[in-house]
C-alpha cells in the first residue's frame, strides 16, 4: 500500500513525519492541498511538492523555497517554472507578466500542449514549464481555496478525522470531494500567484522517457532491471519484474513487465501510458 511505501521512504531518509494524511482514494492535487493546509497552523508556510520530481541541486533548492517562504508569508501563492530546455508536451506551462521581487507574475497557465505549440513556447522569452511546486500559507491555501471553490474545502473538511501517532485516515466523504488539480482550482483564478525560476537541475520523472534520461544507462544506452536479456537494442528502458524478458533489433522502445500486463511502446511517445492503462483513445 502507499502508507507502506511512505514508512519504507521515511526509514530510509531518517525523518519521522509529523504527519501523513492517508486518502481512501485519489482525487487529485486540490483537494489533497486543502487536508494538509486544515490540518497545519494557520500561519505555517506550505511547501507543496509532487512526489515524483527529480532535484540534482539541493541547495540551490532549498535557498529558492527559502525566498519563495519570505513571499509566502506576506499573502503570495509562489509557483516554481523550470526554463525549457525542449519542447516537451508533457508539461504544463506557465506565461511570466510583470517582473516582481524574485520573480514574476503569473500572466497565464497553459495546458499540457500539441508539440508544435510547444516547440513555439520554447523560442519564446517568458515561457516556463510548471513544475507543478507551490509554497504559501495554509491560511492563504484555504482563503483563496474558500473565494474560488468553497465547496471543494467544505467537502474536505466533511473527511477529517482526528489524527492518531502521526497519522490520520480521511473518511470516505473526500471520495466525494471534486477531482480536480491545485492549478485549477485555485492558481489560474488567483491573483496572488508569482512565478520563480528555478534553477535547480529539475526534471519529472513521473514518465518512462524522464525516467529513462534520469536513470544510469549501459553501453548502448539502455537502462536495464530484473531477468532481461537482449540483443541489438539501444536507448531502451526494460524492466522485468516476475519472469524473463527479450528483446532484439529495437531502439527507443520502453517495455515494462510486471505479473498483471506487459508495456511496449516507442520511448518517445510514453505519455500514452496513462491512455493505454485506461482503455481511452
Amino acid at each position: 500500500t502507499h502508507s507502506d511505501l511512505v514508512e519504507e521512504a521515511c526509514d530510509r531518509a531518517g525523518v519521522r513525519p509529523h504527519l501523513v494524511i492517508l486518502e481512501p482514494a485519489g482525487r487529485n492535487t486540490a483537494p489533497a492541498c486543502v487536508a494538509g493546509a486544515l490540518s497545519a497552523d494557520p500561519g505555517d508556510v506550505l511547501v507543496i511538492l509532487p512526489s515524483d520530481h527529480l532535484i540534482a541541486d539541493t541547495e540551490s533548492f532549498r535557498a529558492t523555497v527559502d525566498e519563495a517562504a519570505r513571499h509566502a508569508e506576506q499573502g503570495s501563492i509562489v509557483a516554481f517554472g523550470i526554463t525549457p530546455d525542449r519542447p516537451e508536451t508533457g508539461f504544463g506551462y506557465i506565461r511570466a507578466g510583470e517582473k516582481r521581487s524574485g520573480g514574476w507574475s503569473v500572466a497565464e497557465f497553459v495546458e499540457k500542449p500539441e508539440l508544435a505549440r510547444a516547440e513555439q513556447m520554447v523560442e519564446q522569452a517568458g515561457y516556463l514549464w510548471n513544475s507543478g511546486m507551490f509554497v504559501l500559507t495554509a491560511e492563504t491555501l484555504l482563503a483563496e481555496t474558500r473565494r474560488v471553490a468553497p465547496s471543494l474545502v467544505a467537502g474536505v473538511e466533511g473527511a477529517m478525522r482526528p489524527g492518531s501517532d502521526g497519522w490520520m485516515e480521511l473518511g470516505p466523504e473526500f471520495a466525494e470531494v471534486e477531482s480536480v488539480s491545485f492549478d485549477h482550482a485555485v492558481m489560474e483564478k488567483t491573483d496572488r500567484g508569482v512565478v520563480f525560476p528555478l534553477e535547480a537541475g529539475w526534471d519529472d520523472i513521473g514518465s518512462f522517457q524522464a525516467l529513462w534520461a534520469a536513470s544510469d544507462r549501459d553501453e548502448h544506452g539502455n537502462t536495464v532491471e530484473g531477468d532481461v536479456v537482449l540483443r541489438d537494442v539501444e536507448g531502451s528502458l526494460i524492466r522485468a519484474t516476475s519472469r524473463r524478458v527479450a528483446a532484439a533489433g529495437l531502439d527507443g522502445v520502453v517495455i515494462i513487465e510486471t505479473p498483471d500486463a506487459v508495456l511496449v511502446v516507442p520511448r518517445s511517445r510514453a505519455q500514452l501510458v496513462r491512455e493505454l492503462a485506461t482503455g481511452d483513445g
